[in-house]
C-alpha cells in the first residue's frame, strides 16, 4: 500500500523531531522532509511532492503559514493543507476557511487529532471541529438580501448539517437524513449555484453569516 508522504514545517527544531517520531510509528504514513520555515517548505515541494503539508503559522523572520499556505495553494492545488498552531484567534481560523485551508490543529490537541485530520483532508473533507468555528465571528457582513429564502427545506437540512461538522460526507449526511448520497450531492451543487459559490467551505461560512441554523 501506498504510504502518505508527509511535510512537516515548524520553526522548533524540537517539535518537528517530535511530529515526526510520532507520525511515522503511523503505518500508512511518512515524513518525506522537515522544513523550518516557509521558504524552506516551497523549496523542498520543490524537490519532493507531499500528501500533505502540516504548517505552523508562525514561523518568523519570513514567510510565515498563512502565506505559506498561499503559495501552496497556487503552485500544488492537490496538495492538502493542516495548519497546526497555538493560534485559537477566530481571525486566523476565518482567514483559513477563506483560503481554502484543509484543516485546522489546535497544537494542545492530542496527537490523534492530528492522525485524524489528515485522514479527514485526504479524503477531501475539511477538519475544521465545531468548537473552532464557534470562535469565528461571522458577522461582519450585514445580512442586506434574501438569497436564503431561495433555499428548499431539503437544502436547508443539508447546509446546516454541513455547517454543523464540515467534516461529514455527502454519504454520512444522507444517512442522517435518509437520503442517497447522489442526492445529496445534487442539492448541494444546486445551492452553489443558486448563491454563486463554489466550493463547500464557501457554502458553510455562508450558512453562518446568514445564521440560517439559529
Amino acid at each position: 500500500m501506498k504510504k502518505i508522504k508527509l511535510l512537516l514545517a515548524d520553526d522548533h527544531q524540537i517539535v518537528l523531531d517530535g511530529l515526526q517520531a510520532f507520525l511515522e510509528k503511523e503505518p500508512q504514513m511518512e515524513v518525506a522532509g522537515t522544513a523550518l520555515s516557509g521558504e524552506d517548505t516551497l523549496f523542498l515541494l520543490e524537490q519532493q511532492a507531499a500528501d500533505v503539508v502540516i504548517l505552523d503559522i508562525n514561523m518568523p523572520p519570513g514567510m510565515d503559514g498563512i502565506e505559506t499556505a498561499k503559495q501552496i495553494r497556487k503552485r500544488y492545488p492537490k496538495t492538502k493543507i493542516v495548519l497546526l498552531t497555538m493560534i485559537g484567534d477566530g481571525h486566523f481560523i476565518l482567514n483559513a476557511l477563506r483560503l481554502g485551508i484543509h484543516g485546522y490543529v489546535i497544537k494542545e490537541k492530542s496527537k490523534e487529532t492530528l492522525v485524524a485530520a489528515i485522514h479527514a483532508v485526504l479524503g477531501n473533507n475539511r477538519y475544521f471541529p465545531p468548537e473552532l468555528l464557534n470562535r469565528v465571528d461571522f458577522s461582519g457582513q450585514p445580512d442586506t438580501d434574501n438569497e436564503e429564502l431561495q433555499l428548499t427545506k431539503r437544502e436547508r437540512e443539508i447546509i446546516c448539517l454541513m455547517a454543523e461538522n464540515p467534516s461529514f460526507t455527502a454519504r454520512e449526511i444522507g444517512e442522517r437524513l435518509f437520503i442517497a448520497r447522489t442526492t445529496v450531492e445534487k442539492h448541494v451543487q444546486n445551492m452553489k449555484d443558486k448563491l454563486d459559490l463554489h466550493r463547500n467551505v464557501e457554502l458553510v461560512m455562508y450558512a453562518l453569516e446568514k445564521k440560517l441554523c439559529t
